[in-house]
């Protein structure tokens, strides 16, 4: 009888023992933040099946440009053209998605894949994604026209509300100048680090802010300001809708990566309005 009760014990004792094992790895429950924070991509992935559309808007005028009469005139930028993207991905696995995007932005048609090689977990103390993929700028009179491009993306929830992440960029082929007629790659490689922060105000809605270095490669002549964006991100079911406020309007890797956009240096005093509206469908 007794040896009875030690086996049942035993048993017990494993269960328990195997059963915090299993807690310790499970994922926490990450901040909704979608495929993208503002221009930049997260660690999340969607459960397997999940498509997900996004079209981005970037405004070209800048809040503070022109007179006070001007800017009244162009409702703040609203009334100036934009760069806009529209793009589309799908989970072939719970661990890897396909996506392409293209915008007006040098008629840039953008292919990539991210894999999520683990999550954060009480006893994993930060997720961790690699993405990759190419750019193929389809404007006339651009040369340079394929770029190829390699992103870690580590992440670092605290508690239930803040999340860091951390984004070691490489990219070939990457900014733009202008020789002749011809737009030309400023780089023929380019590094940089960019860095994004969430804070979940409530579950629906998130403060999302990024910054990206400025780039110490560049040319001497040209001198660029690091790149930032702040907005809120809002979470509608299946829906994210973000607004948002930016000096760099640049939606693709090779492009943020320079502190240039379109040939220009980046100003940090730009102020550019900008959204994002993503819509998830399947699982």
């Amino acid at each position: 009888m007794i040896s009875c009760r030690l086996s049942v014990v035993g048993c017990l004792l494993l269960v328990a023992l195997s059963s915090s094992a299993q807690d310790r790895y499970t994922p926490v429950t990450p901040l909704p933040m979608g495929d993208v924070l503002l221009s930049l991509p997260s660690s999340h992935m969607a459960s397997r099946g999940t498509w997900e559309v996004r079209f981005t808007h970037r405004f070209n005028q800048s809040l503070d440009q022109g007179s006070f009469s001007d800017r009244i005139h162009s409702l703040y930028g609203l009334d100036s053209n934009a760069d806009v993207g529209l793009g589309l991905s799908y989970v072939a696995r719970r661990d890897l998605q396909f996506s392409v995007y293209r915008s007006n932005a040098l008629d840039d048609i953008e292919l990539g894949a991210k894999y999520l090689a683990f999550q954060q977990a009480p006893a994993i103390p930060f997720s961790a994604a690699l993405r990759i993929g190419g750019d193929w700028r389809t404007e006339r009179d651009v040369t340079d026209r394929t770029s190829a491009f390699a992103q870690a993306i580590l992440s670092r929830q605290f508690g239930r509300r803040l999340e860091i992440t951390v984004i070691p960029t490489y990219v070939t082929e990457a900014g733009r100048t202008v020789s002749g007629n011809a737009s030309v790659a400023l780089f023929k490689n380019a590094f940089n680090v960019p860095v994004g922060i969430a804070f979940m105000v409530r579950e629906s809605l998130s403060l999302v802010a990024e910054v990206i270095p400025r780039n110490h490669d560049l040319p001497s002549d040209m001198h660029g300001d690091y790149g930032w964006a702040a907005g809120l991100k809002s979470v509608i079911g299946g829906h994210y809708f973000e607004i948002l406020i930016t000096n760099n309007n640049a939606t693709h890797a090779d492009q943020y990566v320079t502190s240039t956009y379109q040939g220009s240096p980046l100003r940090r005093g730009d102020l550019q309005l900008g959204f994002n509206i993503e819509r998830r469908f399947g699982r």
